[in-house]
């Protein structure tokens, strides 16, 4: 396979028309937002496309019967070399998920994952009038840089490879987060930014869990994409209940189910 420059990015949209919103990692990369790279089928039509990113997400999409790019992109995937401490790899069709079948791809395992697009009506029609408040001690904070760097190198470093620095994040993410006595609870955040939507990241500390926070953070979250006009975008694991019922809770239809090869040793 061959590695894009970055001027040539653009030239693979097309094929991504068949993921729609399932990749937002790849869009980033496309437009520059985030770190990654894009490689393609040798020979002068490209028909396949293998996008990765800086956090680890990688995607593959166009046409699966070229069997010397599958290859390439089975030995990619076993260099372990090319890897963060973490990779997923996502198929989103199932002749993709048929071709990587017959495949071995180290240290991982294949899980589902489920994939959400949001109405914007259904939100309005729940949550036009709604007013977000908290009671003490609990305290909202949106994104700044101070936040930022305390999420960055404490409660989350995965998104020192997401995002470069606190000063990117806070350029170009999503953030807001409730705190208690100065200790993040409850946060709602973006690893991924790119072609109009936001990807959605929540977490909560297990012992603040079932309290209503997820949905606060989760409300500021989507009301800061709409004033930006950028729309959510919410993905999870099949079997992550929660997960699942808060997306259905804050407004998003689920559109599919597909295979992921996530990172496992």
């Amino acid at each position: 396979m061959r590695k894009l420059t970055l001027d040539e990015y653009a030239s693979v949209l097309p094929l991504l028309d068949s993921i729609q919103n399932k990749a937002v990692y790849a869009l980033s990369v496309i437009h520059g937002t985030q770190e990654g790279c894009v490689y393609v089928n040798e020979g002068k039509r490209t028909t396949s496309v293998f996008i990765t990113s800086c956090g680890g997400f990688y995607g593959l999409a166009g046409d699966e019967t070229n069997d010397a790019f599958t290859q390439d992109v089975i030995q990619y995937m076993n260099n372990e070399s090319n890897h963060p401490d973490f990779f997923a790899l996502g198929v989103y069709t199932k002749d993709w998920e048929n071709k990587l079948h017959d495949y071995h791809i180290k240290h991982s395992r294949k899980i589902s994952r489920t994939y959400y697009r949001f109405n914007q009506d259904r939100f309005i029609n729940s949550y036009g009038e709604f007013d977000i408040t908290l009671e003490k001690p609990f305290k909202y904070y949106p994104l700044d840089l101070d936040i930022s760097t305390i999420y960055r190198e404490q409660f989350y470093p995965y998104y020192q490879l997401v995002w470069s620095s606190a000063e990117q994040f806070c350029a170009h993410g999503i953030g807001h987060f409730i705190m208690k006595h100065d200790e993040l609870i409850s946060v709602c955040t973006s690893p991924y930014v790119g072609g109009g939507y936001a990807e959605i990241d929540v977490i909560t500390i297990e012992q603040y869990q079932r309290k209503g926070l997820a949905s606060v953070v989760g409300l500021h979250f989507i009301q800061d994409c709409l004033s930006r006009n950028l729309i959510p975008n919410w993905s999870c694991h099949t079997d992550n209940a929660a997960s699942n019922e808060l997306a259905r809770k804050l407004g998003f239809e689920e559109i599919g189910e597909h295979s992921m090869y996530w990172y496992h040793v």
